[in-house]
């Protein structure tokens, strides 16, 4: 199995046989074979893998209890398969066409997970922190999923840390080690706790819940999810072959997987709503909005202006619609139109201006992440484009003041380049403090470089201007602010009543 499967846009099904073939090599093939028959109806949905477990009994085993009832013991004596009849089930595992996973129980069994050509390893809750074993398995090259039943925050963030430093490609597991679990201890909200917590990596849930539900996946899968494991067993009365409380039969398995395939199709992708449903929705709905028409005839270079225009129904191929007006949106006609017909996106030129303040917006959003600095949504970002929005880059800068009193704290953000005209302040006295990049701040006509950390105070009346050559961001603390109080020498800013934009910060 290739490195992308964690990412893989199939999820991936793990059944877990673990003892449940009864050290029977065909009633191992028999169970591959009944479920075999389940899976097949979803082969083009999920990525499918019958998953063992290999013990060195002889040596994991402490010889004065070599012939122990203790419950484990007994089990795995009982259900030991020799070399020979490990390698049928396994071939006969490939050619059913599902993928082997296995998890070791000790060193010596790790080495057969590579010998015998697993896809991935899989590392039991019992043992995400037995380090002897954990560094054995970092040794190898293979994939890895860990089951983090029974272990705490500190334990998960130590095994997260442990194979990130060995560079592995590893997937988490959540579980309850609880055989069974009974469903109101499912807890699945700490999945999400989990995800939060480790955004980097894929998560799966492992179940172990007595047999009674079949939403357990589709919960999972709406936390996010995309790896689901489930023990899995038939019955043989004549051999006494009886099936556990943790473990699944094929009809049950079928009507789980069934609605995990279901909530598949429902919960869908980002991608995909942007990519194949939108434009369907967007077609669908078209019909039922208006189309702009002429009220009164219009010349071609005219600008649109609001009663020139109405809106009526029905909107005809590639007509201009009243959602297309907003004052953003600068429309020019480049033919004339007469009274009543409708008006066409080939009839005019549309320019967008809220594109560029958007641009300007998440650009000053990656600044403040790059910086660590957190900001709540629905503040102000405040624009300043001093000659125009199309010469944003060269003149201008962005803000956003975070309170507002006998004092104020603002933050400033000035493109590469970037130049706020010279201005004074009558009632207000600031000082500048720089946190990233440079700012070179022009003080009645003295010209200062800050380092980051420097601080620059500029009195009541003083006239100063503030440039960057490779972007900055800096904080202005400052007396009580007022918006009528900023005095451009350029009387063309002054002269310039929209030389400032807002937009909400998401």
């Amino acid at each position: 199995m290739n490195s992308n499967i964690f990412n893989d846009k199939k999820q991936l099904i793990v059944l877990e046989m673990a003892n449940n073939h009864q050290g029977d090599l065909d009633h191992g093939k028999k169970i591959i074979d009944e479920f075999e028959k389940v899976c097949k109806k979803y082969k083009d949905n999920f990525n499918f893998a019958f998953k063992f477990q290999y013990r060195d009994i002889d040596n994991l085993i402490h010889n004065d209890f070599s012939n122990s009832d203790m419950k484990y013991i007994k089990r795995f004596r009982e259900t030991k398969l020799s070399n020979d009849e490990w390698k049928n089930l396994l071939e006969y595992t490939t050619d059913k066409g599902f993928y082997k996973i296995c998890t070791p129980f000790d060193e010596e069994s790790v080495d057969r997970v590579i010998k015998d050509n697993f896809d991935i390893l899989k590392i039991a809750s019992a043992y995400i922190d037995d380090w002897p074993l954990l560094e054995k398995i970092v040794e190898k090259d293979i994939d890895i999923i860990a089951s983090v039943g029974g272990a705490d925050i500190l334990k998960i963030k130590r095994f997260y840390s442990f194979m990130k430093n060995n560079g592995k490609n590893f997937a988490l597991n959540y579980c309850v080690a609880l055989y069974p679990t009974e469903l109101a201890d499912t807890n699945l909200a700490y999945l999400r706790k989990l995800m939060s917590m480790f955004p980097d990596i894929s998560f799966g849930f492992s179940t172990h819940e007595i047999d009674k539900s079949s939403i357990t996946g589709v919960i999972a899968h709406s936390i996010g999810a995309k790896l689901h494991e489930k023990h899995v067993a038939i019955e043989d009365l004549e051999k006494g072959y009886t099936i556990n409380d943790y473990s699944t039969t094929p009809e049950n398995l079928d009507k789980w997987l069934k609605l995990l395939y279901e909530s598949v199709e429902i919960i869908g992708s980002a991608e995909n709503k942007e990519k194949d449903i939108l434009p369907k929705e967007i077609a669908s709905i078209r019909d039922l909005k208006r189309g702009v028409y002429a009220k009164n005839n219009i010349s071609k270079d005219s600008k649109l202006v609001e009663n020139d225009i109405y809106f009526a129904i029905p909107v005809q191929k590639n007509q201009i619609l009243s959602n297309d007006l907003s004052k953003f949106n600068k429309i020019t006609f480049i033919k004339d139109i007469k009274k009543d017909e409708p008006i066409f996106l080939d009839d005019v030129i549309i320019e967008n201006q809220r594109v560029p303040i958007e641009t300007i917006r998440d650009e000053f959003l990656e600044s403040i992440k790059s910086n660590g600095i957190v900001l709540k949504p629905g503040l102000d970002l405040e624009i300043s484009h001093h000659f125009g929005i199309e010469h944003f880059n060269e003149t201008g800068c962005c803000m956003v003041t975070l309170f507002n009193k006998e004092y104020c704290k603002k933050i400033i953000y000035l493109k590469p380049g970037q130049e706020n005209p010279e201005h004074y302040h009558k009632i207000k006295k600031e000082s500048f403090i720089l946190l990233d990049g440079d700012l070179n701040v022009i003080l009645d006509n003295v010209s200062h470089d800050l380092n980051k950390g420097e601080i620059m105070h500029i009195g009541r009346g003083a006239l100063h201007s503030f440039s960057s050559e490779n972007g900055a961001l800096f904080e202005e603390i400052s007396t009580t602010h007022h918006s009528d109080d900023s005095f451009y020498t350029n009387k063309e800013i002054m002269n310039n009543k929209f030389r400032k934009s807002k937009i909400k910060l998401l």
